[in-house]
């Protein structure tokens, strides 16, 4: 049987639970308050990046931003042109709205999009002299002949005009698409005459920094939070009062994912905390938001395939299943205990824990920080590691789908093994339905973001991600600080100090290898 215990003996474990508690509330203010302080005070989204137009790609999108009801937005577009830019006399600006967009994305003609745009800006350079040539791959002596155009406008929400179908325009969130074109190109072989631009866009949301599908986002995070963070010092309190007594080794992993997903709100609440500073944020705290995301979701997957395949129970409640050659057997033996084997892989330097399960393990972390960073190349401002719009999120809902169906064949093996005893077979047919719900979440909350509208769809995909990723927490933490009455998989797979409670204590007797147990302190 596979049995793990923590035993802890240091009395003085319990009074730092308080200290620890005004620690990270501590660290978590003065973070907020160096953020707010010291950066220069802007009330602007500020973007900023390269184009060159050609006959095959005649017009490229600067920055999309959404505006809220009843507002006018306002850019400030500096466009820097190195070498002039000969034929000026269809290079412009369009603004489109987000009705339109679509229409804009299947037309095939420049002409055909210019026209279905709420604003045609013209676009005329004056010359600024030889300077010096800050493009990637020149050099630092390297001069090239400068030119500028600055274009300012307000883009009212709603806009004027009616939509393409003769409806009145609703007064809402709505996302405007800024663009820069010249529709010359694709009738004329001038290419070679057109150089490369950079631009500084400055973009402001009436009088705030934040675009409209960032409203309430906020809220949810110091929800998140402060739920989290709940959890994590409640799982920490749990273990430092477990003086000689047993606690599920899986708690660490469960801490861990807790952790996390507080790391990832409260880092994500200082980029947007920088954003409303210098309307550009700090992409090394978005990015770690996204990757303690990630983290936490491999670890929540880690303990539901762990649990689903039984990690901890005895072999005679596991039964042959998992031990037999057909596809489902084999599939099992590599994942049934992947959170186990890492954690003996780790506690021994390397020397025991199976290799095939570590591996699984790992592969699922890396997995899930491949896709994190992924999301990171594409130009959004705030975290993106859910994003379904993008490749790394459509990623993560297939990921999500195959997990969920190896957990269910782990829970079915246990539940059909003949062995289980009949309170455990209750409870898996419970716990199977909600880590199947964990696991179908994403695919679930994208299918019905797919029935929204367009322009609430970022925010709803947010609120259904937290909501589940709180869920799944929440029932974790149950699972394994509950009392022995909390459910019959604590009872079974939780080495209790008294053995003639244990139940694990027959079913086990004649089972061999190797103690799992891991021990903080001495054993009483």
């Amino acid at each position: 049987a596979s049995h793990h215990n923590l035993t802890t003996t240091d009395t003085s474990l319990p009074t730092m639970t308080s200290s620890c508690s005004s620690s990270c509330r501590l660290m978590m203010l003065l973070s907020l308050l160096v953020a707010s302080i010291i950066i220069p005070y802007s009330e602007a989204k500020v973007s900023s990046g390269k184009v060159h137009l050609s006959g095959a790609q005649t017009e490229s999108t600067l920055v999309k931003f959404a505006v809220s009801p009843s507002s006018t937005g306002k850019i400030d577009v500096l466009l820097t042109s190195y070498g002039m830019y000969e034929n000026e006399l269809e290079l412009k600006m369009h603004i489109y709205a987000d009705e339109e967009w679509p229409a804009v994305k299947r037309a095939t003609l420049c002409s055909q999009k210019v026209s279905l745009a709420q604003k045609s800006l013209p676009i005329v350079f004056d010359y600024k002299g030889m300077m010096s040539d800050t493009r990637p791959g020149k050099k630092k002596t390297d001069r090239a002949e400068m030119y500028t155009s600055r274009i300012q406008t307000d883009i009212e929400n709603p806009p004027s005009g009616r939509i393409a179908q003769g409806k009145e325009r609703k007064d809402r969130s709505r996302y405007f698409y800024f663009l820069i074109d010249d529709c010359s190109l694709e009738r004329y072989n001038h290419d070679d005459k057109a150089p490369d631009i950079t631009f500084d866009a400055t973009i402001l949301n009436g009088s705030d920094h934040l675009p409209a599908d960032e409203a309430g986002i906020g809220f949810l995070l110091v929800l998140t939070l402060a739920f989290s963070g709940a959890l994590t010092m409640l799982l920490l309190f749990k273990l430092l009062r477990t003086i000689g007594g047993e606690v599920h080794v899986a708690i660490i992993i469960v801490i861990a994912a807790c952790g996390c997903n507080a790391a990832s709100s409260l880092c994500e609440l200082i980029h947007r905390s920088v954003f409303a500073a210098n309307g550009v944020g700090s992409y090394s705290l978005d990015a770690l938001s996204s990757h303690f995301e990630a983290l936490s979701d491999s670890f929540v997957a880690l303990i539901l395939l762990s649990i689903g395949g039984g990690w901890t129970l005895p072999s005679d409640v596991k039964g042959d299943g998992f031990n037999s050659e057909s596809g489902a057997g084999k599939l099992m033996k590599g994942v049934r205990n992947p959170a186990g084997s890492l954690i003996d892989f780790i506690s021994s330097k390397g020397v025991s824990g199976s290799g095939t399960g570590g591996f699984v393990a790992l592969s699922l972390i890396l997995i899930h920080a491949g896709l994190a960073q992924w999301g990171r190349t594409f130009d959004d401002d705030f975290d993106t590691y859910h994003a379904l719009e993008h490749p790394p999120g459509r990623a993560l809902m297939f990921l999500r789908i195959f997990l969920g169906l190896v957990f269910i064949t782990g829970v079915g093996m246990i539940r059909s093994s003949g062995r289980c005893p009949p309170s455990l077979m209750s409870f898996l047919t419970k716990f199977g339905l909600v880590g199947l719900s964990y696991f179908a979440s994403l695919p679930g909350v994208s299918l019905f973001c797919k029935t929204l509208p367009y322009y609430q769809r970022h925010q709803a995909l947010h609120w259904g991600a937290a909501i589940v990723q709180a869920c799944s927490l929440a029932s974790l933490t149950w699972l394994f600080i509950g009392n022995s009455d909390s459910s019959a998989y604590h009872r079974l797979s939780r080495v209790s100090k008294d053995a003639a409670t244990d139940m694990t204590a027959d079913l086990a007797a004649s089972s061999s290898g190797r103690s799992t147990s891991w021990k903080f302190g001495k054993t009483k």
